[in-house]
């Protein structure tokens, strides 16, 4: 799962619109908006801080979830187990 598609799965579970992303994380729309459509190639750190922050995440976990899997926060449990094991 790429970023684009984890930002989007986030904000659908939460019932956020963009708009709302907007409001809780203090990011502009269009950058919202590049982020989920897979416009924006690249995301600052901060930026990263920011979206994990408004779903109560942490930026490792935010990480975690965005990677190849289904995106759903019961797996961040598992990547993090499969790290420790390696």
């Amino acid at each position: 799962m790429n970023i684009a598609e984890c930002l989007k799965k986030l904000r659908t579970q939460k019932g956020w619109t963009q708009g709302a992303v907007c409001r809780a994380t203090g990011l502009e729309r269009s950058a919202v908006s590049r982020l989920e459509s897979g416009r924006a190639k690249d995301m600052s750190v901060r930026t990263a801080m920011k979206l994990a922050h408004a779903f109560g995440l942490s930026v490792e976990e935010f990480w975690l979830i965005c990677q190849d899997h289904d995106g759903s926060p019961k797996d961040k449990g598992k990547a993090a187990d499969s790290e420790r094991q390696e």
